[in-house]
């Protein structure tokens, strides 16, 4: 079975480009435009990583960041940005950000940072499960 990626990002060009790259990949890829849409899908499906743009309408990726460390919070964030500096990647790895990325994304790059994501989540989850069984 896949693992499920939420990606979010209002520019559907971005938003289609990761899509096809990461379906490409053999994940199975959820997309939204916008945070909030993010939020309820992250809350319904449960994906095993989220990948975020931080400028989005209704909601941004940092507010999406801080609400899924609340609600899901060893699911592995992924931040990027066209608009980033030096204080955003502060506040973003201070809000619990795996890892933060500028557009254009160097996919090798990315591959990398999903990968080691991916792989910090299910020992996570492996944890959860032993302690809770």
């Amino acid at each position: 079975m896949a693992q499920s990626i939420l990606i979010a990002d209002d520019d559907i060009v971005a938003l289609d480009g990761l899509r096809a790259l990461l379906s490409a990949w053999g994940y199975e890829v959820c997309t939204a435009p916008d945070g909030l849409t993010a939020l309820e899908r992250a809350m319904s499906m449960s994906p095993a990583a989220v990948i975020t743009d931080v400028v989005m309408p209704i909601m941004g990726g940092l507010e999406l960041l801080v609400r899924l460390r609340v609600t899901q919070p060893t699911i592995p964030v992924i931040v990027i940005t066209g608009q980033g500096d030096e204080s955003m990647l502060v506040h973003a790895i201070r809000q619990g950000a795996y890892a933060y990325l500028s557009k254009p994304v160097d996919v090798r790059q990315l591959r990398a940072l999903l990968q080691s994501a991916l792989g910090r989540h299910r020992a996570r989850s492996t944890e959860g499960a032993s302690a809770t069984g």
